[in-house]
């Protein structure tokens, strides 16, 4: 998932400084929210994201219709690979706010990563359908594609691949020196279309896609990886 960035927004403000923790005159703020937002953007600030998660949960006790506090909690459980949590928060947080792209996006990548991919989809198809973004629209495809909905991804892809963005927009690849290697979202689709082909079975059609993918990405490293395992001389018993 691409990186997401969030600003809390409570209290009026992003941060509660020290001094401000003292109400001010004609000040409606109530004191536990003033401290607890403050106990959270020192957590944050400080790396502690228990303290943090804690603040966050003190503050939906005194405000429980909050969406950006259930946003703010999804995404401390997401960064720190607690996908259930971060899941169950973002979808408790669409029940509040229907609209919450935040939220969509949370639980469909918490989901992804439990491997709950068909619920995944759902999300992520909800995204696409607020948003537009071809991103969103790459990671519907690949979903479609492991679900075996191949010409649901195949339609998808064609999309992508008829944007003009798609020549602006990049994915990040592994790459055996572990620096990855950023490609043309369009070359990325490609490389789907090829792996569903390969996946049917159509193994020279599949070798046709790649060489052509290689063709418009030379040094793609997973898709050299990708070909050498297609073409990889079978052994005798099939194994």
């Amino acid at each position: 998932m691409k990186k997401i960035f969030f600003a809390l927004m409570i209290v009026g403000a992003t941060y509660v400084s020290a001094q401000s923790l003292e109400k001010a005159p004609g000040d409606s703020i109530p004191w536990e929210l003033r401290k607890q937002s403050f106990i959270y953007n020192t957590a944050k600030m400080f790396n502690d994201p228990v303290v943090a998660r804690t603040a966050l949960y003190n503050l939906l006790a005194e405000n429980p219709g909050n969406v950006a506090l259930y946003d703010s909690l999804a995404i401390i459980y997401l960064q720190y690979n607690q996908n259930a949590s971060a899941a169950l928060v973002a979808q408790q947080a669409l029940k509040i706010n229907p609209q919450d792209q935040f939220a969509m996006e949370v639980a469909a990548t918490g989901l992804d990563n439990l491997g709950a991919k068909d619920k995944a989809l759902n999300h992520y198809e909800k995204l696409y359908l607020a948003n537009g973004d071809i991103n969103t629209l790459y990671k519907v495809s690949f979903l479609q594609f492991e679900l075996g909905r191949y010409a649901e991804s195949n339609t998808s892809l064609d999309i992508i691949i008829g944007n003009p963005k798609a020549d602006e927009r990049t994915v990040r690849f592994p790459t055996t020196d572990g620096r990855g290697q950023d490609i043309k979202l369009k070359i990325a689709a490609h490389r789907v279309k090829a792996m569903i082909l390969e996946d049917k079975g159509d193994t020279e059609g599949a070798k046709a896609k790649y060489l052509e993918v290689l063709e418009m990405q030379p040094g793609f490293q997973l898709v050299q990886q990708q070909l050498r395992e297609l073409t990889k001389p079978k052994t005798e018993g099939g194994e």
